[in-house]
């Protein structure tokens, strides 16, 4: 498809947190992520053809959005500490409320719990779920993609990439919020610097 001149885009590469280092972490642990469930493709292909004719299946990043949702409204109200940031008594409410191995409904909400704390910022918490949007303009150039529909990428779209899938524990979401850097993941673009940073 051609790319118009300026628009929105999912960025799904994380340079600090690589698919690489995701392996070897889960080859360390002998776990596959906790995300599985959402990244089996055979299983996206299997729902799509349990649905009556006209019907689509949403994104696997909604689909576990929708699931969270769900499992968050059995829970029971969290009363969060009164200071804001990298605090002591933040630190230890996380370390009570998120022991151990966690979930991935525990690990996104410890995320989204850390954003109200103020210990990761909105664009923080859209980066370690992966759904990061930036402005690309393209000036000069129509720039073609392709993505085979049937292959990997076209069924999670980026949702293996995102930084929360390699998280197994709050120290893994710690660890990675201290190396997180808002101008990793920049706001806008040029086509040039997209085409060069391999992203299209």
């Amino acid at each position: 498809m051609s790319i118009p001149n300026s628009f929105l885009f999912h960025i799904s590469l994380y340079s600090g947190y690589s698919g690489r280092q995701k392996q070897q972490a889960a080859q360390k642990t002998g776990q596959e992520s906790v995300f599985d469930k959402y990244l089996d493709v055979d299983r996206q292909r299997q729902k799509m053809r349990e649905l009556p004719p006209g019907r689509m299946l949403d994104s696997v990043y909604m689909q576990f959005k929708d699931d969270y949702r769900a499992w968050k409204a059995q829970r029971p109200e969290a009363v969060l500490p009164d200071s804001q940031g990298w605090t002591e008594e933040n630190l230890a409410f996380l370390r009570e409320r998120y022991a151990g191995d966690l979930s991935s409904f525990e690990i996104y909400d410890a995320l989204d719990t850390m954003k109200e704390l103020g210990i990761l910022s909105e664009k923080g918490l859209r980066c370690a779920e992966g759904t990061t949007m930036i402005r690309l303009d393209k000036k000069g150039g129509v720039f073609q993609t392709s993505v085979d529909p049937d292959s990997k990428a076209a069924w999670l779209h980026g949702f293996d990439e995102a930084p929360m899938v390699g998280f197994r524990s709050l120290d893994d979401i710690l660890s990675w919020a201290k190396d997180f850097r808002e101008d990793d993941w920049p706001d806008f673009i040029t086509g040039a610097e997209a085409v060069a940073r391999g992203w299209i």
